[in-house]
């Protein structure tokens, strides 16, 4: 009778536990209550909430499940990120593209490959949501005739582009950090930035062929590009762009002596401590802290701490063993079948939990099947499969709502979800195809 009390008590978690995800991610998708539209942190801290109110965690836990040095990071990082945008630098970079640009085409390539490459090193959430009034005011001034020419190319462009760098999305720095793997930067970029360089232009190709018609503008381009203003008029505050620019260049130099001297890390100084570290310095060193700190993005903080709380109970209740238990299980002495099984594992998975919350489930699966550090491809894969994921659905990745959100919010609509589907199926495909043959190689 204990045991049969006892199987009923677990069963009553399970379904309990199933209930708070499935009621999440319901506030995640259809996040409009009675006209009004809930922030995304807010379906993760309901989720982490309900857990706890619950007792489906307890609160030491929950608290253990917080992965700090996440949020550390992305603190310093997300400070920077604000410097930049309240600087008028990112501002400044687009229109220097635009002033440089000959043609449509060319607009196009430089709005794919500058917001991939500025999501590499600054954070894809935070590129999506800076570049999206940007690339609408940009098809406005180009009298293109459907924004979805620039926003769904700039929506492929910020996820593939950020697939190189441990530090261009949050899943990759939770591979960076849960995985083990010593020079993180170093194997990242050695193994992934050539094929996010073939993927960019696949993207620009792709989209060119998608967007034909839709890019062809009202008036000549060069007419256009007269009525632009000079990207000097974009800086606000150049002390505060200068200091944003310095602090981050340090912050990459800073990376790279981590990476050269591994020995650094016995100190206590990586990824997540060096970009802490440089936020708290632009925040000392320039008089505007104030200004930076209420234009820091808290609501990504939020969303995160929510997610590690949640994701840590459905993974104790036993649903997220189950659940991955249905996927083709990565075997470590098969490289080709465990990078293609990871892959396939992140890119179906990711339009379920969405690709930062499926990390972090499936970091304690690798854990389990005893993937460490010195497996680097493998965890490549994951960053690559998991960002890649972001191609396919709306709901793939974070910065794909933060596109539509941001447009809709200037009275601008974005794309619906089966119009993204149409074309992003086509683009993941493509470009998970040239990734897995890449990694295949190693």
């Amino acid at each position: 009778m204990e045991s049969i009390s006892y199987l009923c008590e677990i069963l009553d978690l399970i379904y309990l536990v199933l209930a708070i995800f499935i009621l999440s991610y319901f506030l995640l998708i259809f996040r409009k209550i009675r006209g009004r539209t809930l922030p995304i942190w807010a379906s993760m801290m309901f989720g982490a909430t309900l857990s706890l109110a619950t007792f489906s965690i307890t609160p030491m836990d929950a608290f253990g499940a917080i992965d700090f040095r996440v949020l550390s990071f992305l603190f310093g990082m997300l400070v920077i990120t604000a410097g930049f945008e309240k600087s008028g630098l990112i501002e400044y970079t687009v229109l220097r593209l635009l002033k440089r640009a000959k043609s449509i085409d060319r607009v196009l390539f430089y709005l794919i490959f500058g917001s991939g490459l500025l999501s590499a090193f600054l954070l894809n959430d935070t590129i999506a949501l800076l570049l999206t009034p940007l690339a609408i005011s940009m098809g406005s001034k180009l009298g293109l005739g459907n924004p979805r020419s620039l926003l769904m190319p700039l929506a492929f462009g910020v996820t593939t582009g950020s697939v190189f760098t441990p530090v261009g999305n949050p899943q990759n720095l939770l591979v960076a950090l849960g995985s083990g793997i010593p020079r993180p930067f170093f194997q990242f970029i050695a193994y992934l930035l050539i094929p996010t360089i073939i993927s960019l232009f696949a993207v620009y190709f792709l989209s060119k062929l998608f967007f034909k018609k839709e890019l062809e503008g009202k008036e000549p381009f060069q007419e256009t590009k007269k009525s632009l203003p000079k990207p000097e008029s974009a800086i606000s505050d150049p002390d505060l762009a200068r200091l944003s620019l310095g602090i981050l260049v340090a912050l990459l130099a800073s990376f790279a002596i981590v990476e050269i001297f591994p020995s650094l890390q016995n100190l206590g100084i990586n990824l997540y401590t060096l970009a802490f570290t440089f936020g708290i310095i632009l925040l000392l060193l320039t008089p505007r802290r104030l200004f930076l700190i209420l234009g820091v993005n808290w609501g990504v903080l939020i969303f995160f701490a929510g997610m590690f709380v949640l994701m840590r109970t459905v993974w104790d209740s036993g649903i997220g063993p189950a659940l991955l238990s249905h996927l083709p299980t990565p075997d470590r002495s098969m490289k080709i079948q465990a990078n293609g099984a990871i892959i396939l594992n992140s890119v179906l998975m990711s339009q379920i939990l969405s690709n930062v919350p499926f990390v972090q489930l499936y970091t304690y699966e690798m854990s389990a099947l005893a993937f460490t550090g010195s497996y680097a491809v493998p965890w490549l894969a994951l960053a690559a499969g998991s960002t890649l994921a972001g191609n396919l659905t709306l709901l793939g990745a974070v910065s794909n709502v933060i596109i539509v959100d941001s447009a809709e919010s200037r009275n601008t609509k974005a794309f619906t979800f089966f119009e993204f589907f149409k074309y992003g199926s086509i683009v993941t495909i493509v470009t998970c195809l040239i990734y897995f043959g890449f990694l295949a190689l190693f």
